[in-house]
């Protein structure tokens, strides 16, 4: 499994943070390599879910999570220098459909 070192600045550290369930949140700040596949995954689902009124297309979605899908961009061009979509483009799959095509942990530092 390859670990893939990203740096955050305080804005974007914080935004993470706030979008990652209880354990990524812990591995985050103790900086312990967190599966990419699960921080991917969690990261998309909260992009995907921050309707309040019970439904939203697909633009307002994407609208209403600028900050969290420019953060998104950024990680991902760590992880794939060619293709900072690689994981935009998978909004709104189940976890059975995710796809990941290589095998890697994050460790996040905060600037």
């Amino acid at each position: 499994m390859e670990i893939c070192e990203i740096t955050l600045d305080a804005k974007q550290y914080d935004l993470l943070k706030s979008m990652l369930n209880c354990d990524g949140k812990a591995d985050l700040i103790r900086k312990i390599p967190i599966n990419g596949k699960e921080l991917f995954y969690n990261v998309l689902h909260e992009i995907y879910s921050p309707v309040t009124d019970g439904w939203s297309t697909r633009e307002i979605v994407l609208n209403e999570s600028a900050d969290a899908l420019n953060l998104l961009r950024f990680m991902t061009k760590q992880i794939f220098p060619n293709d900072e979509n690689y994981f935009v483009r998978q909004i709104g799959r189940k976890w059975a459909n995710f796809r990941l095509e290589k095998d890697f942990a994050l460790i996040i530092y905060k600037n």
